[in-house]
């Protein structure tokens, strides 16, 4: 790379860092901005990063759950209990709810920024109701008492749902569907109508199906949700715990803080250190920081947390080791090698990749066996550990690499500038 391509390199990825931090400070003080003349807003990068309950404040409560004759609930129950909880919280407004499964017959709800919880602790712990009424909202048949099971099934190379009723539901469905033929008959969970099939034959055997061109996936949601109503699981609380936002704000402001700090410090080190190569890396970490900010903006699945901003700040130790184990080969090149300065660091470079692969890919496998297996809190930050080392590993292999090159376009013989110098060194034969 001579001069004139390295001061375009270097122009243009200076401004894309820019660009990119401007759009990750809220310079207008609000969580977005509107875009042009459009009815669409724009979200601030840092402002579009989905924040756990620590961080954000609201509660968690855990239940244990129960059959109504005191019994332990299938895993089938306790889908169907977790099913219609998440219908009834997003049904209720609350749409950063998440309710997850504990060991085999435990739930954890979790629900962010929210300041009453007792109107929500009374929503949560109902058995789910399930009813079939017609045309005149009158109710013919209860899942509690009449339906056996309901699960997604295949008639005719599609995908139905599939009823089995017992011998008093039986009956009942027989009668139902001849005094509703070639009507529908709604069916109700907790008073919600989720559907309407019509019926087109009487059913008499206790066997019914519902078409409706459905996908394995959504035939098999809406049978969990229409089995919550069989199960009758009664959710007993066994903990819960309410975080303010304020707590939330704080722990946040002091976790950006420690990150300022830590990063500010790595980055004079390495230009202490290392010089013109630290400086190199400091441009790097900075593309980074802005990649990964960016990153945990737009993957769905983070929601950071405590947990998560310690895999934040881990990568990014990650990502700075990577350097010092190349800037450290170069300096061998260079003084046991007696290379000069664009082949030392050429060799460096080269010479450190399988390490620095090996280091990262052993990191990235332990990162996706803690999101396979681990708790909430332990996938939350197995998942920013795992973006965060991902660009890590391109921003020492890469992007270190081409601020570096462009470095030696500008200037290839200032050893001093590199940390490379000779003098003074002895080298022994």
């Amino acid at each position: 790379m001579n001069k004139k391509q390295s001061i375009i390199v270097l122009i243009i990825v200076g401004i894309l860092m820019i660009t990119l931090a401007l759009f990750i400070i809220p310079l207008n003080g609000e969580d977005s901005f509107e875009a042009g003349d459009s009815n669409y807003d724009v979200y601030w990068v840092s402002k579009a990063i989905s924040m756990g309950l620590d961080l954000k404040g609201g509660m968690y409560a855990e239940y244990s759950g129960r059959l109504q004759d005191g019994s332990e609930p299938s895993d089938a129950d306790i889908e169907g209990a977790i099913a219609n909880l998440e219908e009834l919280l997003y049904s209720k407004g609350y749409s950063e709810a998440t309710v997850t499964k504990i060991g085999n017959t435990q739930v954890r709800v979790e629900v962010p920024q929210i300041e009453d919880t007792s109107a929500l602790m009374k929503l949560i712990g109902k058995s789910a109701t399930l009813e079939f009424k017609d045309a005149d909202g009158t109710v013919l048949i209860t899942g509690e008492e009449h339906l056996k099971d309901c699960f997604a099934s295949m008639s005719d190379s599609e995908y139905v749902i599939k009823l089995e009723f017992n011998d008093a539901g039986a009956q009942a469905f027989a009668d139902a569907t001849e005094a509703n033929l070639n009507k529908t008959i709604d069916i109700y969970i907790d008073g919600e109508k989720v559907m309407s099939p019509t019926v087109n034959s009487v059913i008499s055997d206790g066997n019914a199906i519902i078409e409706g061109n459905y996908t394995y996936d959504t035939a098999n949601d809406m049978a969990v949700r229409l089995k919550a109503g069989i199960s009758s699981v009664k959710l007993s609380l066994l903990r819960s715990e309410t975080i303010s936002p304020t707590l939330g704000d704080e722990a946040l402001s002091k976790a950006i803080l420690a990150a300022i700090i830590g990063v500010a410090f790595i980055m004079v080190f390495m230009m202490l250190i290392y010089r013109g190569l630290g400086l190199a890396s400091t441009l790097a970490l900075t593309c980074y920081i802005e990649l990964l900010l960016f990153f945990l903006a737009v993957v769905p699945w983070v929601q950071l947390t405590l947990t998560g901003i310690a895999g934040v700040i881990l990568s990014i130790g990650m990502a700075v080791d990577g350097n010092v184990v190349i800037f450290e080969q170069i300096k061998e090149e260079r003084l046991i090698g007696n290379r000069l300065v664009p082949s030392a660091i050429k060799t460096g470079f080269s010479k450190t990749l399988v390490t620095i692969l090996d280091a990262n890919v052993t990191t990235i496998l332990g990162a996706i066996v803690m999101l396979i297996v681990g708790s909430s809190a332990i996938k939350s930050f197995a998942l920013t550990l795992l973006i965060g080392i991902i660009l890590s590993l391109i921003s020492s292999i890469l992007i270190t690499r081409m601020f570096v090159n462009c470095f030696l376009g500008l200037n290839d013989e200032n050893e001093a500038f590199y940390g490379l110098s000779l003098k003074g060194v002895s080298i022994d034969e």
